[in-house]
C-alpha cells in the first residue's frame, strides 16, 4: 500500500500535522518562523525535516516533495483592504489585557500565495488549509482571484464550513470549543476525484431520534461561506448555516450533540480568591465589567462552577457546553469560576484555563509536546488547527488519493 506524505508550511502547535498523521500520512517537512513551534514539531516527529524561517524567504525547490501540501494562510483582515489606510488587526478585545499584541504577531501565518509557490514547483496531488470564514468574505474579490489562480494552475477548489464542536472522525469526537472554520482542499484536476467535505454531526431530532444532521444554509444562492448559527431558522436571511434532520418529509431543525468544557477541566488546579484582585498585576482589583460577569454567573448557575469569557459579548457559560474560540493570543479570555456556598462574588475561586486544558479543547492528546515558555505555548495552542478538523479533512482527502 502506498504511503502518502504531507508537507506543512506552517506548523504552529502542529494541530494540522497531528491530524494528518492521525489519518495515515507521513509528515516529511514542517516550517515556521517561530522557534518554539519548530521545536514542537521536532519533539513530536523527530524524523520530520524542519526549518526555522519566514515562509516567504524559503526557496520551494529546497523543500521536500509531498503528496499533499498543508498550510493555513493569514486572514485577509490583517492586510489593508476596503479603503483602510492601514491593516486591521486580528486582536480580540480583552477586558483585562487591552492593547498589547503578542510576540510574533506580525508573522503568525503564512501569506496565501506561498502554497502556490510550492505547488508550482512540486505539483502535489492536493493542497489543504483552513481559516476563519471571513478569510473568504472580508475581501471577496481577493479570495475569488486566489481561487482563479488555483484553477489556472490545474486544481479544483473544494470548500466547506465546519465547527470544531460538531466534527467526529474515528475515535476523535467533537471538541468542547465552538470554533468556526473555513476548510479547503485544492485537488489536482488529473486526480479525477473530489473529497466529500460535507459535515454530518450527530444530532437529536425531536421526531426521528438520533440522526446525522444535514447542513442547511440560510442563503442558498452563491458561495456558501459563513458561520454556524444555532438561532437561525428556515426563514432566516444572511449567510450562515444550521442543521436539519435528513429524514425525508421531516427536515426539522436539529442541534448537534456537543461536549462541555467541563470534560477537560483539571479539578486539581486551584485558583485564587476573586476579591483579592489579579495576582499577575499586584492584586489590582478586577474591572467592573469582569465583576459583573462573575456576579451574573454566580446568580445564573446557583453556585455551580462556570466559565467567564472576557471578550466583547462575552458572558458566563455552563461547564456543560463548549467555550468560545481560543484565539491566537492564547491569553486569559476564558476563566473558571468556582463559587462558595455563600454565593459571595469576592469569595469565588477564580483562575484562567491552563495551557493543558486549552490544548485538550483543541483536540491535542495528553502526550503531545509543546515547547517553549508559557506565552510560546499559548500562542501555539491558539493558532493551531483543531486536531479533529485536521484529521477529518485529511481522512476525506486520503479517500480520494491513489492506493
Amino acid at each position: 500500500m502506498r504511503t502518502h506524505t504531507s508537507a506543512h508550511l506552517f506548523t504552529g502547535g502542529c494541530g494540522d500535522v497531528r491530524g494528518f498523521a492521525n489519518a495515515g500520512f507521513r509528515p516529511v517537512f514542517g516550517a515556521n518562523h517561530h522557534p518554539a513551534s519548530v521545536a514542537t514539531a521536532k519533539a513530536n516527529w523527530p524524523d520530520m525535516a524542519t526549518r526555522e524561517a519566514d515562509i516567504q524567504s524559503i526557496d520551494m525547490r529546497t523543500v521536500p516533495r509531498a503528496t499533499v501540501l498543508v498550510g493555513s494562510p493569514i486572514c485577509w483582515e490583517s492586510t489593508p483592504s476596503g479603503g483602510n489606510s492601514k491593516a486591521r488587526t486580528q486582536d480580540t478585545l480583552d477586558y483585562e489585557q487591552p492593547g498589547d499584541k503578542p510576540r510574533g504577531w506580525t508573522q503568525t501565518r503564512i501569506t496565501a500565495w506561498e502554497p502556490i509557490r510550492y505547488t508550482e514547483v512540486h505539483r502535489p496531488l492536493a493542497y489543504v488549509g483552513e481559516n476563519v470564514p471571513g478569510f473568504a468574505t472580508t475581501n471577496r474579490a481577493l479570495f475569488d482571484a486566489w481561487l482563479h489562480v488555483w484553477d489556472a494552475i490545474g486544481y479544483v477548489p473544494v470548500l466547506a464550513c465546519v465547527n470544531a464542536a460538531h466534527i467526529r472522525v474515528g475515535d476523535l469526537g467533537p471538541l468542547p470549543q465552538y470554533r468556526d472554520r473555513l476548510v479547503w482542499a485544492m485537488i489536482r484536476k488529473d486526480l479525477g476525484r473530489l473529497p466529500d467535505l460535507r459535515p454530518r454531526p450527530s444530532a437529536m431530532c425531536p421526531a426521528c431520534g438520533p440522526v446525522l444532521g444535514v447542513q442547511h444554509w440560510t442563503n442558498l444562492r452563491g458561495r456558501q461561506v459563513g458561520a454556524y448559527n444555532p438561532r437561525a431558522t428556515l426563514n432566516s436571511t444572511g449567510t450562515s448555516y444550521f442543521y436539519v434532520c435528513p429524514t425525508e418529509r421531516c427536515h426539522q431543525k436539529v442541534e448537534p450533540i456537543v461536549p462541555g468544557i467541563g470534560d477537560v477541566i483539571d479539578p486539581t488546579v486551584r485558583g485564587h480568591r476573586f476579591g483579592d484582585g489579579r495576582p499577575d498585576r499586584k492584586h489590582t482589583p478586577y474591572k467592573p465589567g469582569t465583576r459583573s460577569r462573575v456576579q451574573a454567573g454566580v446568580e445564573q448557575f446557583h453556585g455551580k462552577p462556570f466559565i467567564v469569557t472576557l471578550r466583547r459579548n462575552g458572558r458566563a457559560t455552563s461547564l456543560d457546553v463548549p467555550i468560545g474560540t481560543l484565539t491566537a493570543q492564547g491569553g486569559g479570555h476564558h476563566y473558571l469560576a468556582r463559587p462558595t456556598p455563600d454565593l459571595d462574588v469576592d469569595e469565588v475561586e477564580y483562575r484562567p484555563l491552563t495551557v493543558e486544558e486549552k490544548a485538550a479543547a483543541q483536540g491535542f492528546p495528553s502526550h503531545h509536546i509543546l515547547k517553549g515558555d508559557a506565552p510560546d505555548q499559548r500562542l501555539q495552542v491558539g493558532n493551531a488547527v483543531p486536531v479533529n478538523v485536521a484529521t477529518w479533512v485529511a481522512t476525506k482527502v486520503m479517500e480520494v488519493l491513489p492506493a
